[in-house]
């Protein structure tokens, strides 16, 4: 199952965060441990899951500085695991603060059931995972 959100959020935030997400997302929902190495994004993405509970997603990205902007570029991970994600985008200093363009991939791989009350929960886990990733995302973009 792959799940693709498209999101914008502005923030509060002073211009020189624009390369510094590590410090802009930290502590903010869907988001877990976040790091920076040179231009390289490394982190994961906290979800609850009915029958899973919480997930975590790990993802890496880079981030591509171009003047008052940068974009962000996900990167596959080399031995994804069930559960991992891609964050991509881009972001730029406006007066008032930061803008996101944000595109999240969350990738899951659930058991699939061989009769057909097991494919009808794995159906009905998958709708509620879904709900609860956009929740989380609704949270963030309304700060």
């Amino acid at each position: 199952m792959v799940l693709e959100k498209s999101f914008n959020l502005r923030l509060a935030e002073p211009p020189e965060r624009l390369l510094q997400p590590e410090r802009v997302f930290a502590g903010k929902p869907p988001f877990g441990e976040l790091t920076r190495t040179d231009t390289t994004l490394q982190g994961y993405l906290v979800a609850e899951a009915p029958l899973f509970g919480e997930i975590h997603f790990p993802f890496q990205s880079r981030i591509h500085p171009q003047g008052i902007a940068a974009r962000l570029e996900a990167l596959r991970l080399p031995d994804p695991p069930a559960f991992w994600a891609e964050l991509e985008g881009h972001g730029e200093v406006v007066e008032e603060g930061l803008v996101y363009q944000l595109t999240l991939r969350i990738h899951a791989t659930l058991p699939q059931g061989e009769k057909w009350g097991g494919r009808a929960l794995g159906r009905l886990a998958e709708a509620a995972f879904e709900r609860n990733v956009e929740r989380v995302l609704e949270r963030l973009t309304q700060g």
